[in-house]
């Protein structure tokens, strides 16, 4: 999902809630992990061609194992509180 964020934090928050409501209508389970990037500093424009990433998973691991094995670590993760 793409967001426009004045903060890594103002980022982070809206993707949980986005990922919360989207969970909710699916049945889903959300997880204490979500990645940002910085895809412009403002003065280019984000429209058809920019590239953003998204990655679901459907696996039957518990959800530290789950966490383990894919969060690609403390340099490009925020493990909320």
């Amino acid at each position: 999902m793409l967001f426009l964020a004045r903060s890594l934090d103002e980022a982070i928050e809206l993707a949980e809630r986005e990922s919360a409501e989207y969970a909710g209508e699916g049945g889903l389970e959300v997880l204490d992990m979500v990645q940002a990037y910085r895809i412009s500093d403002g003065d280019e424009a984000v429209g058809v061609g920019t590239e953003v990433f998204s990655k679901l998973h459907a696996l039957d691991l518990p959800e530290n194992a789950f966490l383990d094995r894919y969060d690609s670590g403390p340099a490009h993760t925020r493990i909320s509180e």
